[in-house]
């Protein structure tokens, strides 16, 4: 199968780069998903554990951006990170790496799409009976979203530049489930 091609019903259909994208970066997804799983299916006992995982990833990704913030993120993941960070007790605080500097588009790819699966975090903690943190009350970016599709839907998936942000954005999401499993194994000091 030729690159950005799909064959369908004996012809071919242009995939969006977009869609190569999320397709590129699918298992290194599912991977986080796994590693937050403890707190999806007992958010009432892993709660600390998920926010401090979420704080200590989206600081990471702050330090590790290359460039400038692009404007589609704009200051979502520091406002995140600064929301998180009012949320974990004292003494509960994570700090992990980035493995490499990020391009932009990967943060901004990050940030977005951790925005928009905030919301099964607040039905999940609803079902629970938990009230949302506030780094989750806010409205999914959802024009931001489809101005940064847009932008990625201007790239050859084929280019060095796309495939730069595969290699970060899956490198990004190594960061999310890094910061989960020090999370979720690491003994937490209580506050005091």
């Amino acid at each position: 199968m030729q690159s950005g091609r799909l064959a369908e019903c004996g012809r071919s259909q242009t995939i969006p780069a977009s869609m190569h994208l999320r397709y590129a970066t699918a298992a290194a997804h599912a991977e986080v998903e796994t590693a937050f799983a403890a707190f999806m299916a007992a958010p009432a006992r892993h709660l600390t554990e998920f926010l401090s995982a979420q704080h200590a990833a989206a600081c990471a990704l702050m330090r590790a951006r290359s460039g400038p913030v692009l404007p589609e993120e704009g200051d979502l993941l520091e406002e995140f990170a600064r929301e998180l960070e009012a949320e974990i007790p004292a003494g509960r605080i994570l700090t992990v790496t980035s493995p490499r500097p990020l391009c932009a588009e990967a943060t901004a790819y990050l940030a977005l799409g951790s925005r928009l699966g905030a919301e099964v975090i607040k039905r999940r903690l609803a079902e629970a009976g938990l009230p949302c943190p506030r780094a989750f009350e806010p409205t999914p970016p959802s024009l931001e979203w489809r101005a940064f599709r847009a932008r990625i839907d201007r790239l050859d998936p084929d280019s060095r530049a796309f495939h730069r942000i595969v290699r970060d954005a899956n490198a990004g999401f190594s960061v999310f489930a890094t910061a989960a499993h020090a999370a979720f194994r690491a003994p937490m000091k209580e506050a005091v």
